[in-house]
């Protein structure tokens, strides 16, 4: 977020004026339609126009221009250069791959996501419905708004065209999972819930507890430390060959029933107040309904309405 002025306390202020910002939008998609969404809930201005070109021409110049890049005819010889400050930023949102229309699931099998989703002993899986579609417009809006740290740290230069691809987004996920690209061809596997070969830390992924399910993101020796002691520091944990939790991620037949043993003594809600506690990454899997009342959420997350606001605050300028 952009540094507008220091606050009175000292602290800088990071806040967007999202009211004031003005956004074209070329050609219909999800993608695009999703980016849209954000950023109208958010109080930019959205102004639909029927080709890049005429959207070049829109005054005043909207900040971005965000195009579903495989459904509209683009310019023959886009320029490369850096745009003047003033200029309109070229999105361009790509649902599958470039040049081919296509949906979620086809980006999660060029990507490489089908592989390494669903169970040990089943068929390759697809993301839910519309979640690629989702990430390319939540990154498009993202990005959209970022333009303006460009403006108000008044840089000479801004970028001129920025791609967004749900296959990219997806393979990006899938080489997560699966350590790097080098260890993809050997390392893609599925074992049902749990990230296999995804970096060299245990435990991740979903476990099941004593009233449902818990997700684990270990990243670190601190975080498994972290673990063990929302768990209560078990006898078996002090064990040599339980303490290198990159050891751990190369063969986990010992320590996972151990692990499985110790959660499913526990509720969700017991856990997070450990989670909590002890600093381990350990989150209650919940439904939207449960968590809306489970207090789990910063105060406004949770609007009158029953939705959920943004994950983070944007506040509108009084001026």
């Amino acid at each position: 977020m952009p540094t507008t002025e220091d606050a009175a306390d000292g602290r800088q202020d990071r806040r967007l004026d999202a009211g004031a910002l003005r956004f074209a939008i070329v050609g219909k998609s999800r993608a695009v339609l999703y980016a849209a969404q954000w950023l109208e809930r958010l109080g930019a201005t959205l102004v639909g126009v029927a080709s890049v070109e005429a959207a070049r021409k829109l005054t005043p110049v909207p900040l971005a221009i965000l195009i579903a890049a495989d459904r509209v005819t683009l310019p023959t010889a886009p320029a490369r250069a850096p745009a003047q400050a003033d200029g309109a930023t070229e999105i361009r949102l790509w649902e599958y791959e470039v040049g081919r229309p296509g949906v979620g699931a086809f980006a999660s099998a060029v990507s490489g996501v089908s592989t390494v989703i669903g169970a040990a002993d089943g068929p390759p899986g697809t993301m839910a419905a519309h979640v690629p579609e989702k990430w390319v417009g939540i990154y498009g809006a993202s990005l959209a708004l970022s333009l303006q740290v460009c403006r108000l740290a008044k840089r000479s230069s801004v970028p001129r065209q920025i791609d967004i691809c749900a296959a990219d987004i997806l393979r990006a996920f899938a080489e997560q999972n699966s350590g790097n690209h080098a260890g993809v061809p050997y390392g893609w596997r599925r074992n049902g819930r749990t990230a296999v070969e995804h970096g060299g830390v245990f435990p991740q992924g979903f476990f099941a507890c004593r009233d449902g399910y818990v997700a684990v993101q270990a990243r670190s020796r601190q975080d498994w430390q972290g673990i063990l002691a929302a768990l209560g520091n078990p006898a078996w944990s002090q064990a040599p060959e339980f303490q290198n939790p990159f050891k751990l991620s190369e063969d986990d037949s010992r320590i996972m029933p151990l692990l499985d043993g110790e959660l499913r003594k526990l509720d969700r809600m017991e856990i997070l107040e450990r989670a909590l506690a002890c600093g381990a990454p350990m989150s209650p899997v919940l439904t939207s309904d449960e968590a809306r009342g489970a207090n789990v959420f910063r105060p406004g997350f949770v609007l009158p309405s029953g939705e959920f606001s943004p994950p983070f605050v944007v506040r509108r300028n009084e001026t």
